[in-house]
């Protein structure tokens, strides 16, 4: 039996499909089986897969779409290795990618799941010069390839996805532990965010290993704006309950997009009369209302009565960072008086 297992799904993915195959096969660790799940590609994808002939590549198909879930679903029931190393269809593995993630998980063995740093790259000049690829380049990358140690990652993870799903490796006994959920997104934060709640050490190896192919905006975007609704409020439904009791004075910083859908989430959730009202470090926006609730200055915090802390759940992305520093510096500790939503 192999080794280890990679793992990948793949829809209409017949432009970059090949290139990511061939950087697994060129993989300087040789132990390992490729499945992947063609999860009813109506495009020249399967034609594609199946020109390669090596034996290391199981090849599955769904005859129709099903989405990511379902896909990555059937690819863990297939695994036989000892390991899982997943990919994405439309990145490349550098060479020694699986050589350097196995050695560290065989010399770390309290490690249960590894990842490395990452690099986005364009896929055409026109991605190359949008605002977008700029933001993966400058924030997105940057904050992914923060952290490094278990003690770093057990924090930020409850804050975002600080293991970037298409580097990681993992022992596959402990990512079948919670498996993959079906929904269209947010399937890899949902992985890792419970398998942390449960005690697994994770961390990341500081080089790159993999690069990340940036490509049109609009469906990523999309998944972005659905993942934000539908999934995020699902994954940490558990600690902010805890949190939003409604005996305290409850905020949400960050009074955007992000801050409003968590209202809203919380209002399906019947949690709408224990938020208080938005802050916003942008003051002027202070005394508006947004979504029937007022917008204070960060100030309110040291208004409140003495001895009594708000709590605070932080929805403002760009500034999360800061924000979590500023209430550290207050007294606030996390998951007790504060939590980042993303």
């Amino acid at each position: 039996m192999p080794v280890i297992s990679a793992l990948m799904s793949v829809y209409n993915g017949a432009e970059f499909i090949a290139a990511t195959i061939e950087s697994i096969l060129a993989q300087t660790y040789t132990d390992f089986e490729l499945i992947i799940v063609n999860d009813g590609s109506i495009d020249q994808t399967r034609q594609v897969i199946e020109n390669f002939n090596d034996d290391r590549i199981r090849l599955f198909n769904f005859e129709q779409n099903q989405g990511i879930g379902p896909a990555l679903t059937l690819g863990l029931s297939k695994v036989r290795g000892e390991y899982i190393a997943k990919v994405d269809s439309d990145d490349i593995s550098l060479p020694t990618r699986f050589e350097e993630e196995i050695k560290y998980l065989q010399e770390n063995p309290e490690i249960d799941l590894v990842g490395s740093f990452m690099e986005y790259f364009p896929h055409n000049e026109e991605v190359r010069m949008s605002q977008r690829y700029h933001y993966c380049k400058e924030v997105i990358e940057k904050e992914l390839n923060s952290v490094v140690s278990w003690l770093e990652m057990r924090e930020k993870l409850y804050w975002f996805c600080a293991i970037n799903h298409p580097n990681m490796m993992g022992k596959t006994e402990v990512i079948k532990k919670v498996g993959y959920l079906d929904v269209p997104v947010g399937t890899d934060y949902h992985l890792f965010y419970n398998l942390n709640k449960l005690g697994h050490k994770m961390a990341n190896i500081p080089k790159v290993l993999v690069k990340m192919r940036v490509i049109d905006s609009s469906i990523t975007a999309t998944k972005k704006d659905k993942f934000f609704k539908d999934v995020l409020y699902r994954i940490k439904k558990e600690e902010i309950r805890n949190l939003f009791t409604g005996k305290e004075l409850n905020f949400i910083w960050g009074s955007g997009i992000m801050g409003q859908q968590l209202l809203t989430a919380l209002t399906n959730d019947g949690l709408l009369e224990t938020v208080h009202g938005f802050i916003d470090s942008d003051l002027t926006k202070t005394g508006k209302i947004v979504m029937d609730k007022t917008i204070y200055s960060p100030k309110i915090l040291e208004e409140t009565k003495e001895g009594q802390k708000a709590k605070v759940i932080i929805a403002s992305q760009p500034g999360k960072l800061e924000i979590a520093a500023r209430l550290e510096n207050m007294g606030y500790k996390h998951l007790e008086d504060y939590l980042v939503y993303y």
